[in-house]
């Protein structure tokens, strides 16, 4: 019985009552059987180490960006300076210049330096099939071994909610996904006869 039926009275609640262990077993079994699955962690590994190679490249492009505006500021403040030395101008006249101009340089060497260590980083962050795989094996075997009470502890870390009603169950759940990409997945609901 939902909380709402439980405090509010069985009319506010439609849904059916259904033997919670047997439902909790169906979602792990569910998640063993669709969503800890080669192909999946295949999948999850890949779209990860792509999303990183994203960030990568755009970091990468990034950097030349700042580059190329480091190298446009360096040359403004060297006219500056060469326009003083010559004695075109005052001083009074272009430290205002100067020192927003080596305010733009300090902040784009800021973010320069930012992105350089993120790239630095990255190296090290691909993500390894193997270790996803035995992570996953290391889960499966949690889900089989433990007791009802760990694997409810577990389910609740990603499924979002599971609706019933008299012909289904729905799971919603955050990734990793089911097959064809699906964040939610309608299964028959087994057949419970209710006594009392």
């Amino acid at each position: 019985m939902c909380g709402n039926a439980r405090r509010k009275g069985r009319e506010v609640c439609p849904s059916p009552l259904l033997p919670k262990d047997k439902v909790e077993g169906l979602v792990v079994d569910h998640v063993k059987d669709y969503i800890l699955t080669e192909g999946n962690l295949e999948e999850l590994v890949r779209l990860t180490n792509e999303e990183l190679a994203q960030t990568s490249s755009e970091d990468r492009e990034r950097l030349g960006i700042l580059e190329g505006q480091i190298a446009d500021v360096e040359s403004r403040l060297g006219k500056l300076y060469d326009a003083l030395e010559t004695g075109e101008f005052k001083t009074s006249d272009l430290a205002p210049r100067i020192r927003a101009l080596t305010q733009k340089k300090e902040e784009l060497q800021l973010a320069k330096a930012d992105i350089e260590e993120r790239l630095r980083c990255e190296v090290l962050d691909t993500v390894d099939l193997h270790v996803i795989q035995h992570y996953t094996s290391d889960l499966s075997n949690l889900l089989v071994k433990s007791s009802i009470a760990e694997q409810r502890s577990f389910l609740k870390s990603f499924v979002e909610k599971i609706e019933a009603d008299d012909e289904k169950v729905k799971m919603y759940y955050t990734i990793p996904m089911p097959p064809h990409s699906v964040s939610e997945e309608t299964v028959g609901v087994l057949p419970f006869v209710h006594h009392g």
